[in-house]
Protein backbone atom coordinates (compact mmCIF):
# COMPACT_ATOMS: atom_id res chain seq x y z
CA UNK A 1 0.00 0.00 0.00
CA UNK A 2 1.49 3.33 -1.06
CA UNK A 3 1.31 6.75 0.59
CA UNK A 4 -1.58 7.81 -1.64
CA UNK A 5 -3.78 4.92 -0.48
CA UNK A 6 -2.90 5.55 3.15
CA UNK A 7 -3.89 9.19 2.64
CA UNK A 8 -7.25 8.18 1.11
CA UNK A 9 -7.93 5.78 3.98
CA UNK A 10 -7.15 8.62 6.37
CA UNK A 11 -9.70 10.71 4.48
CA UNK A 12 -12.24 7.91 4.83
CA UNK A 13 -11.68 7.90 8.59
CA UNK A 14 -12.21 11.66 8.71
CA UNK A 15 -15.44 11.24 6.78
CA UNK A 16 -16.95 8.33 8.65
CA UNK A 17 -15.59 8.97 12.13
CA UNK A 18 -15.07 12.72 12.12
CA UNK A 19 -18.12 14.01 10.28
CA UNK A 20 -16.26 15.89 7.53
CA UNK A 21 -18.48 15.12 4.54
CA UNK A 22 -18.47 16.01 0.86
CA UNK A 23 -20.22 19.33 1.47
CA UNK A 24 -17.54 20.50 3.89
CA UNK A 25 -14.75 19.35 1.58
CA UNK A 26 -16.31 21.12 -1.39
CA UNK A 27 -16.65 24.30 0.64
CA UNK A 28 -12.95 24.13 1.48
CA UNK A 29 -12.14 23.58 -2.20
CA UNK A 30 -14.29 26.53 -3.22
CA UNK A 31 -12.24 28.67 -0.82
CA UNK A 32 -9.05 27.18 -2.35
CA UNK A 33 -8.07 25.71 1.00
CA UNK A 34 -8.02 22.30 -0.70
CA UNK A 35 -7.12 21.39 -4.27
CA UNK A 36 -9.58 19.40 -6.38
CA UNK A 37 -7.32 16.34 -6.12
CA UNK A 38 -6.71 16.71 -2.38
CA UNK A 39 -8.55 14.52 0.15
CA UNK A 40 -7.82 15.66 3.73
CA UNK A 41 -6.79 13.32 6.52
CA UNK A 42 -6.74 14.24 10.20
CA UNK A 43 -3.37 16.00 9.89
CA UNK A 44 -4.79 18.22 7.15
CA UNK A 45 -7.84 18.99 9.28
CA UNK A 46 -5.60 20.11 12.16
CA UNK A 47 -3.46 22.25 9.83
CA UNK A 48 -6.52 23.92 8.31
CA UNK A 49 -8.07 24.55 11.73
CA UNK A 50 -4.91 26.10 13.11
CA UNK A 51 -4.66 28.36 10.04
CA UNK A 52 -8.37 29.17 9.98
CA UNK A 53 -7.71 32.89 10.41
CA UNK A 54 -5.51 33.00 7.33
CA UNK A 55 -8.08 31.12 5.28
CA UNK A 56 -10.98 33.24 6.50
CA UNK A 57 -13.10 30.24 7.47
CA UNK A 58 -16.67 30.75 8.62
CA UNK A 59 -17.66 30.15 12.23
CA UNK A 60 -19.68 27.12 11.16
CA UNK A 61 -16.71 25.60 9.32
CA UNK A 62 -14.40 26.16 12.29
CA UNK A 63 -16.95 24.43 14.54
CA UNK A 64 -17.10 21.50 12.13
CA UNK A 65 -13.31 21.16 12.11
CA UNK A 66 -13.13 21.48 15.90
CA UNK A 67 -15.72 18.75 16.37
CA UNK A 68 -13.71 16.50 14.08
CA UNK A 69 -10.49 17.10 16.02
CA UNK A 70 -12.20 16.03 19.25
CA UNK A 71 -12.40 12.54 17.70
CA UNK A 72 -8.77 12.53 16.56
CA UNK A 73 -7.77 9.42 18.49
CA UNK A 74 -10.71 7.43 17.18
CA UNK A 75 -10.08 8.68 13.64
CA UNK A 76 -6.43 7.61 13.69
CA UNK A 77 -7.36 4.16 15.00
CA UNK A 78 -10.02 3.81 12.31
CA UNK A 79 -7.54 4.75 9.57
CA UNK A 80 -5.09 2.12 10.83
CA UNK A 81 -7.88 -0.47 10.95
CA UNK A 82 -8.97 0.35 7.40
CA UNK A 83 -5.37 -0.01 6.23
CA UNK A 84 -5.01 -3.42 7.87
CA UNK A 85 -8.19 -4.69 6.22
CA UNK A 86 -7.25 -3.20 2.85
CA UNK A 87 -3.93 -5.06 2.97
CA UNK A 88 -5.52 -8.28 4.17
CA UNK A 89 -8.24 -8.37 1.51
CA UNK A 90 -6.37 -6.66 -1.33
CA UNK A 91 -8.85 -3.79 -1.42
CA UNK A 92 -8.29 -1.07 -3.99
CA UNK A 93 -9.03 2.58 -3.20
CA UNK A 94 -10.30 4.64 -6.14
CA UNK A 95 -10.90 8.38 -6.07
CA UNK A 96 -12.66 10.61 -8.57
CA UNK A 97 -9.40 11.75 -10.16
CA UNK A 98 -8.46 8.17 -11.12
CA UNK A 99 -8.99 6.88 -14.66
CA UNK A 100 -11.02 3.91 -13.45
CA UNK A 101 -13.42 6.02 -11.38
CA UNK A 102 -16.83 5.52 -13.06
CA UNK A 103 -17.10 8.05 -15.90
CA UNK A 104 -20.87 8.35 -15.47
CA UNK A 105 -20.38 9.53 -11.87
CA UNK A 106 -18.16 12.44 -12.89
CA UNK A 107 -21.19 14.40 -14.14
CA UNK A 108 -23.65 13.29 -11.48
CA UNK A 109 -24.22 14.99 -8.13
CA UNK A 110 -24.20 13.01 -4.91
CA UNK A 111 -21.70 10.35 -5.98
CA UNK A 112 -18.90 9.38 -3.57
CA UNK A 113 -15.50 10.97 -4.21
CA UNK A 114 -13.76 7.80 -2.99
CA UNK A 115 -14.85 4.18 -3.40
CA UNK A 116 -13.43 0.82 -2.35
CA UNK A 117 -13.14 -2.22 -4.59
CA UNK A 118 -12.38 -5.93 -4.40
CA UNK A 119 -11.86 -7.71 -7.68
CA UNK A 120 -11.10 -6.30 -11.11
CA UNK A 121 -11.13 -2.53 -11.49
CA UNK A 122 -11.32 -3.15 -15.25
CA UNK A 123 -15.01 -3.91 -14.73
CA UNK A 124 -15.55 -0.22 -13.94
CA UNK A 125 -13.86 0.76 -17.20
CA UNK A 126 -15.99 -1.73 -19.10
CA UNK A 127 -19.09 0.10 -17.91
CA UNK A 128 -17.83 3.15 -19.76
CA UNK A 129 -16.98 1.30 -22.98
CA UNK A 130 -19.64 -1.42 -23.05
CA UNK A 131 -22.48 -0.14 -20.88
CA UNK A 132 -24.24 -1.48 -17.80
CA UNK A 133 -27.67 -2.64 -16.74
CA UNK A 134 -28.79 -2.47 -13.12
CA UNK A 135 -31.00 -5.48 -12.35
CA UNK A 136 -32.78 -5.43 -9.01
CA UNK A 137 -35.88 -6.80 -7.32
CA UNK A 138 -37.46 -8.70 -4.50
CA UNK A 139 -35.54 -10.85 -2.04
CA UNK A 140 -38.40 -13.37 -2.23
CA UNK A 141 -39.28 -13.42 -5.94
CA UNK A 142 -41.65 -15.73 -7.77
CA UNK A 143 -40.50 -18.28 -10.32
CA UNK A 144 -41.55 -16.08 -13.25
CA UNK A 145 -39.46 -13.12 -12.06
CA UNK A 146 -36.48 -15.35 -11.34
CA UNK A 147 -36.67 -16.94 -14.79
CA UNK A 148 -36.91 -13.55 -16.50
CA UNK A 149 -34.03 -12.18 -14.42
CA UNK A 150 -31.74 -14.98 -15.49
CA UNK A 151 -32.78 -14.64 -19.13
CA UNK A 152 -32.21 -10.89 -19.32
CA UNK A 153 -28.98 -11.03 -17.34
CA UNK A 154 -27.61 -13.85 -19.50
CA UNK A 155 -28.65 -12.29 -22.81
CA UNK A 156 -27.26 -8.86 -21.97
CA UNK A 157 -24.04 -10.38 -20.61
CA UNK A 158 -23.47 -12.28 -23.85
CA UNK A 159 -23.58 -8.92 -25.67
CA UNK A 160 -20.89 -7.51 -23.38
CA UNK A 161 -23.13 -5.52 -21.03
CA UNK A 162 -21.92 -5.29 -17.42
CA UNK A 163 -24.60 -6.40 -14.94
CA UNK A 164 -24.90 -4.37 -11.74
CA UNK A 165 -26.84 -5.42 -8.65
CA UNK A 166 -26.70 -5.40 -4.86
CA UNK A 167 -25.72 -8.98 -3.87
CA UNK A 168 -28.97 -9.46 -1.94
CA UNK A 169 -30.99 -12.66 -1.87
CA UNK A 170 -33.42 -13.39 -4.66
CA UNK A 171 -33.30 -11.24 -7.80
CA UNK A 172 -29.86 -9.74 -7.06
CA UNK A 173 -28.26 -13.15 -6.65
CA UNK A 174 -29.94 -14.50 -9.80
CA UNK A 175 -28.74 -11.49 -11.82
CA UNK A 176 -25.13 -11.86 -10.68
CA UNK A 177 -25.11 -15.63 -11.05
CA UNK A 178 -26.65 -15.71 -14.53
CA UNK A 179 -24.14 -13.13 -15.70
CA UNK A 180 -21.20 -15.12 -14.37
CA UNK A 181 -22.57 -18.37 -15.84
CA UNK A 182 -22.74 -16.63 -19.24
CA UNK A 183 -19.09 -15.58 -18.96
CA UNK A 184 -19.95 -11.92 -18.39
CA UNK A 185 -18.80 -9.23 -15.97
CA UNK A 186 -20.84 -8.21 -12.97
CA UNK A 187 -20.45 -5.58 -10.28
CA UNK A 188 -21.98 -5.91 -6.82
CA UNK A 189 -22.58 -2.71 -4.85
CA UNK A 190 -22.69 -3.41 -1.14
CA UNK A 191 -24.25 -1.55 1.80
CA UNK A 192 -21.19 -2.11 4.00
CA UNK A 193 -17.47 -2.56 3.54
CA UNK A 194 -16.42 -4.53 0.45
CA UNK A 195 -14.90 -7.17 2.72
CA UNK A 196 -18.24 -7.71 4.50
CA UNK A 197 -20.26 -10.49 2.86
CA UNK A 198 -23.98 -9.86 3.25
CA UNK A 199 -26.01 -11.98 3.30
CA UNK A 200 -23.41 -14.61 4.12
CA UNK A 201 -25.29 -17.34 2.25
CA UNK A 202 -24.25 -15.53 -0.93
CA UNK A 203 -20.56 -16.10 -0.19
CA UNK A 204 -20.23 -18.47 -3.15
CA UNK A 205 -21.45 -15.78 -5.54
CA UNK A 206 -19.37 -13.12 -3.76
CA UNK A 207 -16.22 -15.20 -4.26
CA UNK A 208 -16.98 -15.60 -7.95
CA UNK A 209 -17.62 -11.88 -8.36
CA UNK A 210 -14.29 -10.78 -6.85
CA UNK A 211 -12.59 -13.28 -9.16
CA UNK A 212 -14.44 -12.40 -12.37
CA UNK A 213 -15.94 -8.95 -11.68
CA UNK A 214 -15.87 -6.46 -8.82
CA UNK A 215 -17.47 -5.64 -5.48
CA UNK A 216 -17.58 -1.92 -4.72
CA UNK A 217 -18.75 0.26 -1.82
CA UNK A 218 -18.53 3.85 -0.63
CA UNK A 219 -18.13 2.69 2.97
CA UNK A 220 -14.63 1.86 4.29
CA UNK A 221 -13.43 -1.71 4.91
CA UNK A 222 -14.95 -3.47 7.88
CA UNK A 223 -18.09 -1.33 8.13
CA UNK A 224 -21.02 -3.68 8.87
CA UNK A 225 -24.22 -3.68 6.83
CA UNK A 226 -27.08 -1.84 8.51
CA UNK A 227 -30.54 -1.00 7.26
CA UNK A 228 -30.01 2.76 6.86
CA UNK A 229 -27.18 2.20 4.38
CA UNK A 230 -29.36 0.46 1.79
CA UNK A 231 -30.94 3.57 0.20
CA UNK A 232 -27.48 5.08 -0.29
CA UNK A 233 -26.29 1.81 -1.81
CA UNK A 234 -29.30 1.83 -4.16
CA UNK A 235 -28.45 5.28 -5.53
CA UNK A 236 -25.03 3.93 -6.50
CA UNK A 237 -26.55 0.95 -8.33
CA UNK A 238 -28.78 3.20 -10.42
CA UNK A 239 -26.09 5.85 -10.80
CA UNK A 240 -23.48 3.51 -12.25
CA UNK A 241 -25.96 1.78 -14.58
CA UNK A 242 -27.18 3.05 -17.95
CA UNK A 243 -30.65 1.55 -17.46
CA UNK A 244 -32.46 0.01 -14.51
CA UNK A 245 -34.48 -3.22 -14.73
CA UNK A 246 -37.05 -3.80 -11.99
CA UNK A 247 -37.87 -7.50 -12.02
CA UNK A 248 -40.31 -7.66 -9.10
CA UNK A 249 -41.17 -5.23 -6.31
CA UNK A 250 -43.85 -5.01 -3.67
CA UNK A 251 -45.70 -1.84 -2.76
CA UNK A 252 -43.18 -0.92 -0.04
CA UNK A 253 -40.14 -2.65 -1.50
CA UNK A 254 -36.71 -1.09 -1.13
CA UNK A 255 -36.31 -1.77 -4.84
CA UNK A 256 -38.55 1.24 -5.44
CA UNK A 257 -35.77 3.41 -3.99
CA UNK A 258 -33.50 2.25 -6.79
CA UNK A 259 -36.17 3.04 -9.40
CA UNK A 260 -36.75 6.46 -7.84
CA UNK A 261 -33.04 7.27 -7.87
CA UNK A 262 -32.78 6.07 -11.47
CA UNK A 263 -35.59 8.37 -12.54
CA UNK A 264 -34.04 11.33 -10.75
CA UNK A 265 -30.70 10.57 -12.39
CA UNK A 266 -32.28 10.54 -15.85
CA UNK A 267 -31.97 6.78 -16.35
CA UNK A 268 -34.50 4.66 -18.22
CA UNK A 269 -36.47 2.35 -15.93
CA UNK A 270 -37.88 -0.90 -17.30
CA UNK A 271 -40.33 -2.99 -15.29
CA UNK A 272 -41.16 -6.64 -15.82
CA UNK A 273 -44.98 -6.83 -16.01
CA UNK A 274 -46.54 -9.14 -13.47
CA UNK A 275 -49.89 -10.20 -12.05
CA UNK A 276 -52.15 -7.44 -10.71
CA UNK A 277 -53.27 -9.90 -8.03
CA UNK A 278 -49.79 -10.50 -6.61
CA UNK A 279 -49.06 -8.19 -3.68
CA UNK A 280 -45.32 -8.61 -4.16
CA UNK A 281 -45.67 -7.12 -7.66
CA UNK A 282 -47.71 -4.01 -6.80
CA UNK A 283 -44.65 -1.77 -6.60
CA UNK A 284 -43.60 -2.65 -10.13
CA UNK A 285 -47.11 -2.13 -11.46
CA UNK A 286 -47.21 1.29 -9.79
CA UNK A 287 -43.99 2.19 -11.58
CA UNK A 288 -45.56 1.20 -14.89
CA UNK A 289 -48.59 3.33 -14.07
CA UNK A 290 -46.29 6.25 -13.35
CA UNK A 291 -44.48 6.04 -16.67
CA UNK A 292 -41.82 3.33 -16.45
CA UNK A 293 -41.36 1.23 -19.58
CA UNK A 294 -42.55 -2.34 -19.94
CA UNK A 295 -39.66 -4.80 -20.02
CA UNK A 296 -40.32 -6.99 -23.05
CA UNK A 297 -37.14 -7.82 -24.93
CA UNK A 298 -33.38 -7.64 -24.63
CA UNK A 299 -32.90 -5.72 -27.89
CA UNK A 300 -34.69 -2.61 -26.63
CA UNK A 301 -32.69 -2.56 -23.40
CA UNK A 302 -29.41 -3.16 -25.19
CA UNK A 303 -30.07 -0.38 -27.69
CA UNK A 304 -30.75 2.08 -24.85
CA UNK A 305 -27.49 1.10 -23.22
CA UNK A 306 -25.57 1.52 -26.46
CA UNK A 307 -27.14 4.94 -26.88
CA UNK A 308 -25.61 5.92 -23.54
CA UNK A 309 -22.27 4.46 -24.60
CA UNK A 310 -22.40 6.64 -27.72
CA UNK A 311 -23.20 9.63 -25.50
CA UNK A 312 -20.07 8.97 -23.46
CA UNK A 313 -18.05 8.72 -26.63
CA UNK A 314 -19.40 12.11 -27.70
CA UNK A 315 -18.44 13.51 -24.28
CA UNK A 316 -14.83 12.43 -24.78
CA UNK A 317 -14.76 9.30 -22.62
CA UNK A 318 -12.98 7.36 -25.38
CA UNK A 319 -10.43 10.02 -26.35
CA UNK A 320 -6.89 8.62 -26.42
CA UNK A 321 -8.18 5.41 -24.91
CA UNK A 322 -6.08 2.37 -25.74
CA UNK A 323 -8.75 0.25 -24.08
CA UNK A 324 -11.35 1.43 -26.58
CA UNK A 325 -8.98 0.64 -29.45
CA UNK A 326 -8.40 -2.83 -28.01
CA UNK A 327 -12.03 -3.68 -27.35
CA UNK A 328 -13.41 -2.57 -30.69
CA UNK A 329 -11.18 -2.16 -33.72
CA UNK A 330 -14.05 -1.74 -36.20
CA UNK A 331 -15.07 1.74 -35.22
CA UNK A 332 -13.54 3.30 -38.32
CA UNK A 333 -16.62 4.20 -40.43
CA UNK A 334 -14.93 3.02 -43.63
CA UNK A 335 -14.38 -0.41 -42.10
CA UNK A 336 -17.98 -0.49 -40.87
CA UNK A 337 -19.35 0.34 -44.32
CA UNK A 338 -17.32 -2.51 -45.80
CA UNK A 339 -18.60 -4.87 -43.14
CA UNK A 340 -22.15 -3.62 -43.73
CA UNK A 341 -21.83 -4.64 -47.35
CA UNK A 342 -20.02 -7.97 -46.88
CA UNK A 343 -21.34 -9.25 -43.55
CA UNK A 344 -24.09 -7.03 -42.04
CA UNK A 345 -24.94 -9.65 -39.41
CA UNK A 346 -21.60 -8.94 -37.75
CA UNK A 347 -22.55 -5.34 -36.96
CA UNK A 348 -23.72 -4.46 -33.46
CA UNK A 349 -26.50 -2.00 -32.69
CA UNK A 350 -23.87 0.59 -31.84
CA UNK A 351 -22.19 -0.01 -35.21
CA UNK A 352 -25.46 0.59 -37.08
CA UNK A 353 -26.06 3.81 -35.21
CA UNK A 354 -22.54 4.95 -36.01
CA UNK A 355 -23.20 4.31 -39.70
CA UNK A 356 -26.38 6.39 -39.53
CA UNK A 357 -24.43 9.26 -37.95
CA UNK A 358 -21.73 8.92 -40.61
CA UNK A 359 -24.35 9.01 -43.39
CA UNK A 360 -25.98 12.11 -41.91
CA UNK A 361 -22.60 13.84 -41.61
CA UNK A 362 -22.80 14.49 -45.39
CA UNK A 363 -26.19 16.25 -45.27
CA UNK A 364 -29.63 15.92 -43.63
CA UNK A 365 -31.69 13.06 -45.07
CA UNK A 366 -35.16 11.61 -44.91
CA UNK A 367 -35.66 8.17 -43.43
CA UNK A 368 -36.47 6.67 -46.84
CA UNK A 369 -33.11 7.94 -48.18
CA UNK A 370 -31.35 6.32 -45.23
CA UNK A 371 -33.27 3.11 -45.79
CA UNK A 372 -31.95 2.88 -49.36
CA UNK A 373 -28.33 2.77 -48.22
CA UNK A 374 -28.45 1.06 -44.80
CA UNK A 375 -29.36 -2.49 -45.89
CA UNK A 376 -31.44 -3.29 -42.78
CA UNK A 377 -35.11 -3.71 -42.00
CA UNK A 378 -37.14 -0.53 -41.87
CA UNK A 379 -38.29 -1.27 -38.33
CA UNK A 380 -34.68 -1.63 -37.18
CA UNK A 381 -33.67 1.62 -38.88
CA UNK A 382 -36.60 3.41 -37.27
CA UNK A 383 -35.66 2.13 -33.81
CA UNK A 384 -32.03 3.23 -34.24
CA UNK A 385 -33.16 6.69 -35.30
CA UNK A 386 -35.40 6.89 -32.24
CA UNK A 387 -32.45 5.99 -30.01
CA UNK A 388 -30.21 8.58 -31.65
CA UNK A 389 -32.92 11.23 -31.20
CA UNK A 390 -33.30 10.33 -27.53
CA UNK A 391 -29.52 10.54 -27.11
CA UNK A 392 -29.52 14.03 -28.60
CA UNK A 393 -27.30 13.03 -31.54
CA UNK A 394 -29.86 13.90 -34.26
CA UNK A 395 -33.13 15.78 -34.59
CA UNK A 396 -35.88 15.97 -37.20
CA UNK A 397 -36.45 19.13 -39.23
CA UNK A 398 -38.89 19.39 -42.16
CA UNK A 399 -39.02 15.62 -42.48
CA UNK A 400 -35.22 15.23 -42.56
CA UNK A 401 -32.86 14.04 -39.87
CA UNK A 402 -30.09 16.46 -38.95
CA UNK A 403 -26.85 15.72 -37.12
CA UNK A 404 -26.31 17.69 -33.92
CA UNK A 405 -22.96 18.80 -32.55
CA UNK A 406 -23.24 15.95 -30.05
CA UNK A 407 -23.55 13.44 -32.88
CA UNK A 408 -20.46 14.60 -34.76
Amino acid sequence: MDARDIKLLGNAAVRFEGGIGTRAENELRAMEVLRDDEFPDIDDIRRIFEDSGRYGLSVRMKETLAACLKSETRIRRAAEHYAELADKYNIQIICRTDDDYPFVWRYMSGMPPVIFLRGKSEALLDITYKGAAGIVGSREPGRYARYATRQFSENLSRRGTVIVSGLAKGIDRDAHEACLDAGGETIAVTAGGVDVIYPYQNKDVYDRIISEGAVIAELPPGVPVVRQYFPSRNRLISGISDVCLIMQAGEFSGTLHTASFAGAQGKDVFVLPNSIYAENSLGGLMLLRDGAEVLIDTDTVYMRIQGEVENRKAMGAFVNSERFDDTDKRKNPADLWKLQKDNPEALSDGDWMMLILDELSERPKRIDSLFEVMNIKYTKLSSYITELERAGCIYESDGKYVLTIKGR
